[in-house]
């Protein structure tokens, strides 16, 4: 029940920002009482990214299997980044703090998630073709764009969120005294995060198809 909670806030607030306090008045009782069961704010926050983990796994379980690595690695992508933009909180973890990012602090026998899934996202890009440090460079690079993209998207951090104040300032300045800003801010104020990362992904898919060694 303790992790149920927490994990339902974490949805739309920082991990950081969830308390043992808080979640022990939403169920009655002593703080205390939750630090006997759960034990420390790592461990909650470990909880709390193991369940986020596990959800991942389990859309990535109902995601359609592609015979073309491409389509796989950008299905990978897009799933990825949904899931962390479900999870404001799970998400601006991952982006922010060096501890749980993927291995979680689990007891004996629990499951680390963030290892299956970490296993499974490596062993997708050894099965397209991708040699170890191919596989290490283009995992982190797309993982980092999906986060990105996540993390921008629920904290309206993408042009189009801010579309009429961006238009405002470029009319600000007289014509022709801020000649880049006539020339691109308008154009700049209507970008959504979901174009952004479309063409991300297909980007770095064509930037590492030349280095595939093998066929899948």
């Amino acid at each position: 029940m303790i992790v149920d909670l927490a994990c339902e806030a974490a949805r739309a607030q920082s991990i950081d920002e969830i308390s043992f306090v808080n979640l022990a008045k939403e169920l009655g009782v002593r703080p205390g009482a939750l630090h006997y069961h759960i034990g420390t704010k790592d461990d909650l926050a470990s909880a709390i990214l193991n369940r986020f983990y596990k959800e991942l796994l389990a859309r990535l379980d109902a995601d359609p299997e592609f015979d073309d690595w491409r389509e796989q690695i950008g299905r990978f992508a897009r799933t990825l980044m949904s899931c962390e933009r479900d999870h404001r909180g799970a998400a601006e973890h991952i982006q922010t703090h060096a501890k749980f990012r993927i291995f979680q602090k689990i007891q004996d026998g629990e499951t680390d998630y963030g290892a299956i899934y970490l296993n499974r996202a490596f062993s997708m890009f050894r099965d397209a073709g991708f040699d170890a440090q191919t596989t290490a460079i283009f995992y982190h690079m797309l993982a980092l764009h999906c986060l990105s993209t996540a993390t921008s998207a629920t904290s309206r951090l993408e042009p189009s969120a801010h579309e009429a104040f961006l238009s405002g300032r470029a009319d600000a300045y007289p014509p022709g005294d801020m000649p880049g800003l006539d020339f691109a801010l308008r154009a700049f104020a209507r970008i959504r995060s979901d174009e952004v990362f479309e063409r991300g992904v297909n980007a770095l898919i064509d930037h590492f198809a030349p280095l595939r060694k093998s066929e899948a």
